[in-house]
């Protein structure tokens, strides 16, 4: 890349042209499935036209040579010259692969290579490689260079009109009409584009045929120019780092209002507590409005998706259609990235091991394509993303019998396990059914990795599943990582913060309710046996008469915390607890309440396995 070239562009371009290859993905296997759709083609072709159109600017060879290809191959089949077999989709997305790893090493500052010669041969149309040689070499000839300052003036007088002070003469154009004539068409610009940056001819060449606009045709309204000068300059980029201080100060003005209310409310103060109530008003609109800048579509999560399910049905010999629902709910930026890992391990499984070979489906009664449906959506402050598939789905009996030859769990558990808690033995350590090892959704030690790591986002899986007709995982995770609503509960001296949504209700602990079940305190409430988690313990403190119990709810389990006081709701802060602590169980950070005081706040999936593994003492009958 030219190292006089301004960063800034260069920044735009890497952007720009990111967010072009991100679609690119979803639209070339949706143009697999759909080769008719003209619609999806010309948005295909636009895409390469336009990533090729920067990297000219941008003097980035490589790119311009791989989507020029690329484009032959798509003009081709818009004009109805070539069918875009299977052939042809492998070499496009392995051209997609290419630029992706071109853009990795320009945002590295890495030299790149050409594309090999084997991927632009078969990206050539089948006319193109039956043509003679000649016309080939003397389009060589020609050269890859960059146009003279004539040819460009040229260009810019077709677009603009002739009528410009300071223009020297130029190469004859054709008559375009008015300075102030109509703006030009797309084919119009892609020919102008073609002349900058080659159309498969000689690149360079000023366009012989541009058709020209009637002389007696109406000025258009200046109103669009304008609209679109104004639509420019009322979006701008911001670094995420900047973006990430900002949403840290917002946090750390919580906080402070938080304390103004605790010492209004402690010395009474009217006027203070009124100017507290105040400031509460606009923190929360300010923690409102940074929020949504934080906040993207989980569509941009997804497009990566469709390519992924394509390659490993291809890898299966399996027929998969992948379903898109809900692209548009918005997500925090920080759970984007977090979530990708999780979610594609999810897909996985269900292509291996839920979504059936297709001989298999059609001598059941099914379809032979398979159908893995992501969906996602929002419920109050957090965010659900599910992956169904309607393929064989799990047979509880068998997780059970595997459950006891593993020894996981003993003949009177196994005994007392519904089919529900039967799905949720697929997250313990190690745990599988597969009669061999897959190299698609892993070796037997993923799905309890894939919990972990959706409980570090303060998150939840449950799973359910019916023989025969598919199955479903379910990801909970809180709207956004900044701030976290909590309910606040005193433990002896200690304060302990709850997550506010998975709270499901309050009761007194009274003598009598509460007993031992295979080594575990449990109480008998609503006529179901509930897993109390005592801490107590963690607070050095005795427990008393009276308690009070915060049930919780852990996906499909429930989990009951004794504490001796409920002191109300709370926005807070999560602040880490250092090395020192990392990875203690049932702990996931530290805040500063409103009176000043350290309260810790609670991994619900982590204290749950603390206190027994969740299974299969949270929920011992339905």
């Amino acid at each position: 890349m030219n190292p006089e070239l301004d960063s800034e562009l260069r920044d735009d371009f890497l952007v720009e042209a990111g967010e072009l290859l991100q679609n690119l993905g979803e639209q070339l296997v949706g143009l697999e499935s759909s080769p008719g759709d003209a619609e999806l083609l010309n948005a295909v072709f636009r895409a390469f036209h336009t990533v090729k159109g920067g990297a000219g600017f941008m003097a980035i060879e490589p790119m311009v040579l791989l989507c020029h290809h690329a484009e032959d191959l798509l003009n081709e089949a818009r004009n109805g010259h070539v069918a875009l077999n299977a052939t042809y989709m492998d070499a496009l997305l392995e051209t997609l692969d290419l630029l992706n790893g071109m853009m990795d090493a320009l945002n590295a500052n890495a030299a790149l290579q050409m594309p090999p010669q084997a991927l632009l041969q078969r990206l050539l149309p089948a006319a193109a490689v039956a043509m003679p040689a000649a016309p080939a070499a003397a389009a060589a000839t020609g050269g890859a260079g960059l146009i003279d300052d004539s040819e460009f003036e040229s260009l810019l007088d077709t677009l603009y009109g002739t009528g410009a002070p300071g223009v020297t003469e130029a190469a004859p154009l054709p008559t375009v009409g008015p300075p102030v004539s109509a703006p030009i068409g797309d084919d119009e610009f892609e020919a102008l584009l073609d002349s900058l940056h080659g159309a498969g001819g000689q690149p360079g060449a000023v366009p012989t045929k541009v058709p020209p606009k009637p002389a007696a045709s109406p000025a258009p309204e200046p109103a669009p120019a304008p609209a679109r000068h104004a639509v420019a300059e009322t979006t701008v980029r911001v670094d995420t780092g900047r973006l990430d201080v900002l949403v840290n100060r917002a946090g750390e003005l919580v906080l402070v209002r938080n304390r103004m209310l605790s010492l209004a409310l402690r010395d009474g103060d009217e006027a203070l507590l009124n100017a507290a109530n105040e400031l509460g008003r606009v923190t929360d609109e300010l923690q409102n409005a940074v929020m949504s800048m934080r906040m993207q579509p989980v569509g941009r999560l997804f497009q990566r998706f469709p390519r992924i399910v394509r390659d490993l049905a291809r890898q299966l010999g399996k027929d998969v259609e992948l379903v898109l629902e809900g692209e548009g709910t918005d997500l925090d930026r920080s759970l984007v990235e977090a979530l990708a890992d999780p979610l594609i391990h999810l897909l996985r499984n269900a292509l291996d091991h839920g979504v059936e070979m297709p001989d298999e489906r059609e001598r059941d009664g099914k379809s032979r394509k398979g159908r893995v449906k992501l969906s996602a959506s929002q419920r109050g402050e957090r965010i659900v993303i599910s992956v169904s598939d309607d393929g064989k789905g799990m047979d509880p009996d068998v997780l059970r019998r595997k459950a006891l030859e593993k020894g996981v769990i003993d003949e009177a558990q196994a005994a007392r396990l519904s089919e529900t808690e039967c799905y949720e033995l697929i997250f313990r350590p190690g745990f599988s059914t597969a009669a061999a090892i897959s190299d698609i959704s892993g070796r037997g030690v993923g799905m309890d990795v894939v919990k972990t790591r959706v409980a570090e986002l303060g998150g939840t899986l449950r799973v359910t599943s019916k023989l025969g007709s598919g199955s479903e995982l379910e990801l909970s995770v809180p709207l956004t990582l900044a701030i976290l609503r909590v309910l606040m509960v005193r433990v002896g001296s200690r304060l302990f913060a709850l997550p506010l949504g998975n709270v499901e209700e309050v009761f007194e602990l009274t003598g009598g309710q509460d007993h031992m079940l295979d080594g575990r305190l449990v109480a008998n409430h609503r006529g179901r046996a509930l897993a109390l988690a005592n801490l107590a313990g963690w607070a050095d403190a005795a427990p008393v008469a009276g308690r009070h119990v915060v049930v919780l709810h852990i996906g499909h389990l429930r989990i009951g915390c004794l504490v001796h006081a409920v002191l109300g709701r709370e926005d807070v802060i999560i602040k880490p607890l250092g090395h020192l602590f990392a990875g203690a169980p049932g702990i996931a950070g530290a805040t500063v309440t409103g009176d000043g005081r350290l309260a810790l706040v609670l991994d619900l999936a982590g204290l749950a396995d603390a206190h027994g593994e969740l299974l299969p003492s949270l929920q011992l009958a339905g």
